[in-house]
């Protein structure tokens, strides 16, 4: 779609908000008028090379439409509109965490995937659980005929999640769900992860495979075969250089590879990191793993969002479309969160 077939689009609408149509009237004038004073031939060129942007309108029923303008208007848009750069997501189903929701989105141009991750809005942070676990993958560690559940339980308070149809069923795509897991005190290693955080699981393993893997009295509250399964070293040329096994296999989820490079291996603060889990000698999930505070500090406009590069090993042992950065977001015209994965690029199975 192009600026000129929105208002009549946008007309279909029984209610729609008059500071969104006006919005993009005034993008679409943007689009073809105005330019900054001084501007020069080559920059004003520059300035109105089209670009991908989802215009969202307020009021509209799944009012959502790709649309291509100048990144003059676009700027615009995204600070008058609840617009958002590249192509419109599809989406899973919601699932509640707190006094918000959270749920899967894919935004793809073609058979390329441009960003996969989780979108949840402000108010997911506000009342959120307090208690260690929500008790669901526990085991009498001791063996003294009671639940520790500090000790003894593990998971935090998960939420399961369905990705977007659109992605789930491409051909080229390795992930088949995911998974979010919000820890209000942390959890091992100490001193390092023992934060309040959350961690964003993109899975490759399917869920019934994940679901199998037992509670028991071996690493973090796991079966002891399961553990012996999930330590299993992943061949070197399918693990990015630098991750390393500490041992902390859990119930209900696997092995957790962590990046030895990160700052809070060295010192540091921990505020958000990249894993890659295993089991059975196989890559088996991506997880970007990030603090309640960091969001909280997004929201205030303490720090900037931003992307961060994911490290690559040298093949991959399913093949398809996987992605070269992870990105923390906060959208201020949505008042919402994205934790993202982009810059994708197909490898074939090694």
């Amino acid at each position: 779609m192009t600026m000129r077939d929105l208002p009549s689009r946008i007309r279909k609408g029984r209610a729609v908000r008059r500071g969104s149509l006006a919005a993009a009237l005034v993008a679409a004038v943007l689009s073809a008028l105005l330019w900054p004073v001084g501007e020069t031939a080559q920059a004003r060129s520059e300035s109105t090379a089209p670009t991908t942007v989802c215009f969202a309108a307020s009021g509209i029923p799944g009012g959502e439409w790709t649309i291509r303008v100048s990144e003059f208007a676009a700027d615009f848009l995204y600070r008058e509109t609840r617009s958002y750069s590249g192509p419109c997501a599809s989406y899973g189903a919601p699932a509640a965490l707190g006094d918000g929701s959270l749920r899967t989105y894919a935004q793809l141009s073609g058979d390329r995937p441009l960003s996969v991750g989780i979108v949840f809005p402000r108010s997911t942070l506000d009342n959120l659980p307090t208690a260690m676990t929500e008790g669901k993958h526990c085991y009498d560690m001791d063996d003294d005929g009671t639940i520790d559940g500090h000790a003894e339980c593990v998971g935090g308070h998960e939420r399961a999640l369905d990705l977007p149809p659109a992605l789930a069923q491409r051909p080229d795509n390795p992930l088949t769900w995911a998974l979010v897991n919000y820890n209000p005190m942390g959890h091992g290693p100490e001193h390092i992860y023992d934060r309040a955080h959350f961690d964003f699981h993109f899975y490759i393993q399917p869920k019934a495979e994940r679901d199998a893997i037992r509670t028991g009295p071996c690493g973090l509250a796991i079966h002891c075969d399961d553990y012996a399964t999930a330590v299993k070293p992943v061949p070197p040329q399918y693990l990015p250089e630098g991750y390393r096994d500490h041992g902390v296999a859990e119930a209900a989820m696997g092995n957790h590879l962590l990046d030895g490079s990160s700052p809070e291996w060295h010192g540091e603060d921990f505020t958000h990191t990249f894993i890659y889990g295993a089991y059975d000698a196989k890559i088996s999930f991506l997880e970007p793993m990030i603090t309640k505070e960091l969001f909280d500090r997004l929201a205030s406009g303490a720090v900037d969002s931003g992307c961060f590069p994911v490290r690559q090993p040298r093949q991959w042992q399913v093949g398809g479309w996987y992605p070269q950065d992870y990105c923390i977001r906060h959208r201020a015209n949505r008042d919402d969160f994205t934790v993202s994965m982009e810059n994708f690029r197909l490898s074939p199975a090694g």
